[in-house]
């Protein structure tokens, strides 16, 4: 993180961070948009100043709990320990690799060219066993990651305690348990590039696909649609999943999750009292030995026949990284999303 990169969010973060919470849709997105001209001023204000701010530079995260804690960083970092895929996904895109000290191991096996930039790092395990002497092992300047589940006493530890020992944490805005916006994903973007030309361009391209989205969503009226995001179905039964980013990404799309919470052990008849119009099945590493015919099996079971998703053949399979994340893969889950739901079967 260079001084432009941190100055800019000093003077504008918490300020964006609240100004579009996602009980977003196209139009409250548009409503944001008009009224935030003022935070808009700031950030550009603050860009023009960057250069001239120096270190240490104090910044408002969130720990676990979604309590705001203010962080400050004493230099750019030079020793990065990324827990979150997401977060070392961005790292690797704005060029930034050789700064990784160390990675957790994912949950799912990754495809495609990430998977070789993934492996090739030193990964220091699962991370329901890391412990914090391990991360202290590899000596990071910052912490990345998620602030929910993870920065936890039953986990890595807190972010106050790594405050304690003098290592900075940055937990990421897109995963904290406050109201969320697709707009948090850019944000994090833009605090987390060092190479801040290649960070703000990266950011500005994701946020023009953010807008291009929600002018589609602006097209669609009614009733929001109702999404079942489900998993592991074997036997009649499932679990099922949300978090407060991917019903942001639901909202944003005029949908809207059927499940106040995810749970385990459903079952059929729950889901023909959720009655979704789209169900999101969602494959994992975990349940791979039922994934492969899972979705054939549920809509041929005669019980689900008048369930609205299964009824209009409404189901489509996406992988877990890509809608229960918080980085750029969300974006592409929405638009994905997007064609599925509102094309005809």
């Amino acid at each position: 993180m260079k001084k432009k990169t941190l100055s800019v969010a000093a003077a504008a973060l918490a300020t964006v961070m609240l100004a579009t919470g996602c009980s977003q849709t196209a139009s409250s997105v548009a409503s944001s948009v008009a009224t935030s001209s003022e935070i808009a001023s700031s950030v550009a204000e603050s860009t023009v100043s960057a250069e001239e701010t120096s270190y240490p530079l104090t910044l408002q995260i969130y720990d676990a709990d979604g309590n705001a804690v203010d962080m400050t960083y004493d230099h750019a970092p030079e020793k990065v320990l990324s827990t979150q895929l997401s977060m070392t996904e961005l790292l690797i895109k704005l060029g930034l690799k050789d700064k990784i000290v160390g990675v957790f191991d994912n949950d799912n096996a990754l495809k495609g060219d990430i998977a070789d930039e993934v492996a090739s790092l030193n990964s220091l395990g699962d991370k329901k066993s890391v412990s914090k002497e391990t991360i202290l092992a590899t000596e990071p300047d910052l912490i990345l990651g998620k602030g929910p589940l993870m920065f936890t006493e039953s986990s890595i530890g807190t972010v106050q305690s790594y405050q304690e020992l003098g290592i900075p944490v940055y937990t990421e805005l897109a995963s904290a348990s406050t109201d969320q916006a697709l707009d948090n994903i850019v944000e994090d973007v833009r605090n987390i590039g060092d190479v801040q030309e290649t960070a703000n361009a990266y950011a500005d391209e994701l946020q023009e696909r953010i807008d291009a989205l929600m002018d589609k969503v602006s097209g669609q009226s009614g009733e929001p649609l109702k999404v079942l995001f489900m998993a592991g179905y074997a036997d009649g039964t499932f679990v099922a999943f949300n978090s407060k980013m991917s019903s942001c990404m639901l909202n944003a799309l005029n949908a809207e999750n059927v499940l106040d919470k995810g749970g385990n052990g459903l079952t059929l008849e729950n889901l023909v009292s959720m009655n979704p119009d789209i169900i999101v099945y969602v494959r994992a590493d975990r349940f791979g030995s039922t994934d492969a015919d899972a979705v054939e099996q549920l809509t041929s079971n005669a019980v689900v026949q008048e369930v609205p998703a299964i009824a209009n053949q409404k189901v489509i399979e996406m992988d877990y990284d890509d809608v229960m994340d918080y980085g750029a893969r969300v974006i592409d889950s929405a638009e994905t999303l997007y064609n599925f739901m509102y094309s005809a079967s």
